[in-house]
């Protein structure tokens, strides 16, 4: 039966009748009186406990939980906050043949990001690829192949402009979110581990920072085999980069059952680029509008053949703040993916 905790009211009540029945019939409601005044004292606190329990008992069950409380929670079923990382990955240099790019060389991106060299590099030949780590941590420190970066320091016969290798700078995230902490705590609790279960390749390609949304494929390669493609949507672009992929290809193997393969890959993205007439038009019902065909594709759209309905994209469009009217010139069908394709929202044109 659910506990009624009582108000502060009822706690004062309650004493005074308690101080009448164990003092002979002694009053304790006249103001100013010393019964009066033990009474209120005594029923604050009470009322104090009672706050005090009723707030342990909301947070028992993990759902309900504070930050604090649910990172403990989550501790005990091995589930651990992720912290932010910095990105890492290899930078193509160049130079005088044989000179020597020493460790803890700084580059700098455009916008003033910093990477360090992890180890000295030799130029072979003029060339030489060498792997770095951001000096700072977070989602933004991520950087696309073929990104310019600058020396921060010259280095004798050395350019002082390298680019990012084909991988590109991976790793980098964002500490999780209480939220996210949560719903792992959750899934982990309704879905145990089986030995290889769907739930259980999410749960460790989850186990990597940054990663938010994972699809399982089996007999991606054929029997037996397994593919695993996810996303990353804290970034301004949420497809992988090659070395985000190698981190999740890594979780995995060292979780996964010895038999059978694994193949972890990105998803392929499938632009989604709307031609948009809207009435009234204005930069804040643009923006509406593609906040809302984000949010869509977000809900929406999988890695496991997917049908992106067109009357949800025109629902979308509709439902935008300051959109009375509005033309949908394309797409004029369903979006439909293959395994492997993801939705994505392009660039869209207003009319």
């Amino acid at each position: 039966m659910t506990y009624s905790v009582p108000t502060l009211k009822e706690t004062i009540a309650s004493v005074q009748s308690d101080i009448a029945t164990r003092l002979s019939g002694a009053d304790a409601t006249p103001p100013r009186s010393m019964l009066y005044v033990l009474a209120r004292v005594q029923a604050g606190a009470n009322d104090d406990l009672n706050a005090y329990i009723t707030d342990l008992a909301r947070q028992i069950p993990w759902d309900n939980a504070d930050d604090d409380l649910l990172i403990r929670w989550a501790a005990i079923w091995k589930i651990y906050r992720e912290n932010p990382t910095g990105a890492a990955g290899p930078v193509n240099f160049s130079g005088t043949a044989g000179k020597i790019v020493p460790a803890d060389t700084l580059l700098a991106r455009a916008d003033g990001i910093q990477y360090k060299l992890v180890a000295d590099l030799v130029l072979t030949d003029g060339t030489g690829t060498g792997t770095v780590k951001c000096t700072s941590v977070g989602a933004v420190t991520t950087t696309d192949a073929n990104t310019p970066l600058t020396l921060v320091s010259s280095v004798s016969g050395v350019s002082s402009n390298a680019t990012v290798g084909s991988d590109g700078l991976g790793g980098g995230g964002d500490i999780e979110s209480y939220d996210s902490v949560r719903a792992r705590l959750l899934a982990r609790v309704q879905d145990p581990p089986m030995g290889g279960s769907e739930a259980d390749f999410i749960k460790w390609a989850k186990s990597v920072a940054g990663v938010t949304h994972v699809w399982v494929l089996p007999g991606w390669m054929g029997t037996g085999t397994v593919g695993i493609t996810f996303m990353m949507d804290g970034r301004s672009n949420p497809i992988p980069l090659a070395s985000d992929v190698a981190l999740v290809q890594a979780a995995i193997d060292a979780e996964r059952p010895v038999t059978g393969a694994t193949f972890v890959f990105a998803p392929s993205p499938l632009p989604l680029n709307p031609v948009i007439t809207l009435a009234p038009d204005s930069t804040a019902a643009r923006t509406a509008v593609t906040a809302q065909l984000a949010a869509l594709l977000a809900s929406e759209a999988t890695a496991k053949c997917c049908t992106l309905l067109l009357t949800h994209i025109q629902t979308a469009i509709s439902t935008a703040a300051g959109v009375t009217d509005y033309t949908l010139a394309s797409p004029t069908a369903n979006v439909i993916t293959v395994a492997g394709q993801i939705s994505t929202l392009g660039t869209p044109t207003w009319d």
